[in-house]
């Protein structure tokens, strides 16, 4: 069968320069097989579709909840994280079958809207059969959590019960992640710590509130007050900045994906990239607003651009999986930072941070990443518009 072709305004291919009335041909399994430049003096290539606006890869999510779609529309914004967490808490146990149902809706929302891999934490299964189904590559970050010390043998053999499921359903790429450095006891820590320090990338929540900062450094502060309204221990997790929590129970070396960063100061930033080499920061601002009302301080992390990523969170925490909408959010409240540079971070950077770089993350020949139309765009300016939409092409 001949190629099916698709041409736009431009091709926005991530490792190269925008490609002026591009024509990207791809087979049946949606691989690139061409790449036509044609700049000033385009052809007309036989079935070749056409579209207003500019092309680019398929989205890689790098965080989300997917198993906590049933709280769409559920929780109260602006809150802070530790009232966010009680409302979690409250809201998490649904019918399975609304849970499951919730999460193929989402999961099927985000491709459409042009998502291609997905890192999603994982507390059950739950998500397991409808990611079968789903064409996302996934990686299934398996949470451990938990601050009674007691409880800590029981929690690791869970989350390797959960692993070897989703080994059993085939899903891909599975790791077993600490959820942040304040959630797990230090037994917890302990015991865990060799299964985050293999080869698997693995993904923390991570100063994502003054709270869990607080609570970290000195065990109080608002957390205080949700750990004793659930009945849980306070004093059983480790002492420590987040960072100094980290450094003690991760291995330098480790793939990390450190999720938030809504109040990581620029010293700290600097520390952190050079004591873990192969950390990638990642932003999902449409749920920071939704939680803390406040915004990493982005430009900070400029001079680590190439380990920065993009993630949507859930819909516990963001009425939109749109990874688009992160895309307009950090180009809107930082305008000196280039749409090509946040795209660059919700493409090529969330692949190599998920370990899908060989065949997604950019438009090159030999790869399947999908494509993607954003329109309408503004040309004059290179910048997204207010009604500027995300479409699969392929």
């Amino acid at each position: 069968m001949p190629p099916r072709r698709f041409s736009a305004n431009y091709i926005l291919p991530i490792n190269g320069k925008p490609i002026r009335n591009g024509v990207i041909g791809v087979d049946e399994q949606g691989t690139i097989i061409e790449i036509i430049e044609q700049e000033e003096h385009p052809k007309e290539y036989a079935h070749t579709e056409f579209r207003n606006g500019i092309i680019v890869p398929g989205f890689v999510n790098a965080h989300c909840h997917s198993e906590l779609s049933h709280m769409k529309g559920k929780t109260q914004q602006g809150g802070g994280l530790a009232q966010f967490l009680l409302q979690v808490n409250a809201y998490r146990e649904a019918p399975e079958s609304e849970a499951e149902r919730a999460v193929e809706q989402a999961l099927k929302d985000m491709y459409l809207e042009g998502v291609s891999a997905l890192g999603d934490i994982c507390n059950s299964a739950l998500s397991f059969e409808a990611k079968k189904r789903s064409p996302l590559d996934c990686i299934n970050f398996i949470e451990v959590l938990g601050l009674r010390p007691e409880s800590a043998d029981l929690i690791i053999e869970r989350a390797k019960a959960i692993l070897q499921i989703a080994a059993d359903a085939d899903l891909g790429h599975s790791s077993i992640t600490p959820h942040s450095t304040y959630s797990l006891s230090e037994t917890l820590w302990q015991a865990s710590s060799p299964a985050f320090n293999g080869q698997e990338v693995i993904s923390i929540h991570f100063a994502e509130s003054l709270a869990d900062i607080a609570f970290s450094n000195s065990q109080t502060g608002d957390f205080v007050g949700v750990l004793n309204e659930l009945g849980l221990p306070t004093n059983t997790s480790p002492k420590g900045s987040p960072l100094d929590i980290l450094m003690r129970h991760i291995h330098p070396e480790a793939k990390m994906i450190l999720v938030h960063n809504t109040y990581l100061p620029a010293e700290t930033i600097e520390k952190t990239a050079l004591h873990f080499p192969n950390a990638y920061f990642c932003f999902c601002p449409q749920s920071n607003l939704f939680i803390e009302q406040k915004l990493p301080a982005i430009p900070q992390f400029l001079a680590h651009s190439n380990r920065l990523v993009v993630g949507t969170d859930s819909y516990a925490s963001t009425n939109s999986l749109s990874m688009l909408e992160q895309v307009r959010i950090i180009t809107s409240n930082f305008p000196s930072i280039s749409f090509n540079e946040v795209i660059t971070w919700a493409t090529l950077n969330g692949s190599r941070a998920l370990g899908f770089q060989n065949h997604l993350g950019s438009i090159e020949l030999g790869k399947r990443p999908g494509l993607v139309l954003i329109s309408p765009f503004d040309f004059e300016k290179w910048a997204l518009l207010p009604h500027s939409k995300a479409r699969r092409l392929a």
